[in-house]
């Protein structure tokens, strides 16, 4: 019966002693009671013997000898010398006659923490490229709104040349139709577009409809904040095409709120388009903007003009 008892519990030893987690039972006064193999062989990397109390564990593991070096971003790990790298975690355990033991283990993380490692690179390589991106969009941005103001200063340009065109047409003689007004209303507009740089959208997109005579009506409520800013840019580019191919005189848009942001429809008064209307300067630019804010824009031609446009609650 003695030898019995005896072979099973060789058996058990020698099961513990395959599993591929150290472990080792100290009783309620540190005295090793039970170890593995595993962590017999971890103990000769921290004090070159076998362990014998718990305390001359923890006095290693608190202060590792050369040759072990403590991983400062995870609790309780350790770098051995052959590269392998353990997880200790002690805790309590009580048997089915209350008595109680301390449990020490150690779990090799080796390929966790490479697993880990390369994350780390993974993750810094797209925040680079995140960051790479952002510039980019930044600068493609910052190109959009460089090639709107050259725009705005070609067109400014064409009304200046137009204006004093019709001043030495007026002050030669050769009125033809020409009379005080339509000179005062030249170079109103020369005013408006030598000030719209410091205006609001709003402000740029009224200031132009005034001295443009042209009507802008908006049905709905007005979305609040960079939505809104958004919203007046498109009318204002819509307001430019209306006079340079429709010759419109009013210019209305429809606004519609939902629960994720806000519908635009933008319509004006004038002829319709003879061909489908190809995308260029203003509604190039118009469309980059809106899409750069996670809005979308689409462009009608027939029966007649109309731009819509899907601005986000930003």
């Amino acid at each position: 019966m003695r030898r019995l008892r005896r072979f099973g519990f060789n058996l058990i030893k020698e099961g513990f002693d395959q599993l591929p987690t150290a472990i080792c039972f100290f009783d309620s006064r540190g005295s090793i009671v039970l170890c593995n193999r595993q962590m017999y062989r971890l103990s000769h990397y921290l004090f070159e013997s076998d362990m014998q109390y718990l305390g001359e564990v923890e006095r290693a593991l608190a202060s590792p000898p050369e040759g072990i070096r403590q991983l400062s971003n995870m609790e309780g790990t350790y770098r051995f010398p052959d590269n392998t790298i353990w997880q200790f975690e002690k805790t309590e355990v009580t048997d089915r006659y209350g008595e109680t033991y301390i449990q020490l283990t150690a779990a090799d993380v080796t390929e966790l923490c490479h697993v880990l490692g390369l994350l780390f690179v993974e993750n810094k390589k797209l925040a680079e490229d995140e960051e790479h991106l952002q510039r980019l969009s930044e600068n493609v941005e910052k190109i959009a709104r460089e090639k709107e103001l050259l725009t705005a200063k070609s067109a400014m340009h064409d009304n200046l040349a137009a204006s004093i065109i019709v001043i030495k047409q007026y002050l030669s003689g050769d009125f033809g139709g020409i009379d005080v007004e339509t000179v005062l209303r030249e170079w109103e507009k020369n005013i408006v577009f030598r000030e719209v740089e410091h205006l609001s959208e709003k402000e740029k997109l009224f200031a132009s409809a005034r001295s443009s005579g042209v009507l802008v009506q908006i049905e709905g409520k007005e979305p609040p904040g960079k939505a809104a800013e958004m919203m007046y840019a498109a009318m204002q580019v819509c307001l430019n095409n209306a006079l340079q191919y429709a010759r419109a005189t009013e210019l209305e848009a429809n606004v519609f709120e939902n629960e994720t942001g806000y519908t635009v429809m933008i319509y004006n008064n004038g002829q319709p388009p003879e061909r489908e209307i190809r995308e260029g300067g203003g509604l190039t630019n118009l469309r980059h903007r809106i899409e750069t804010e996670g809005g979308r824009m689409l462009v009608q031609s027939f029966p007649e003009f109309a731009l819509v446009i899907e601005i986000p609650k930003i």
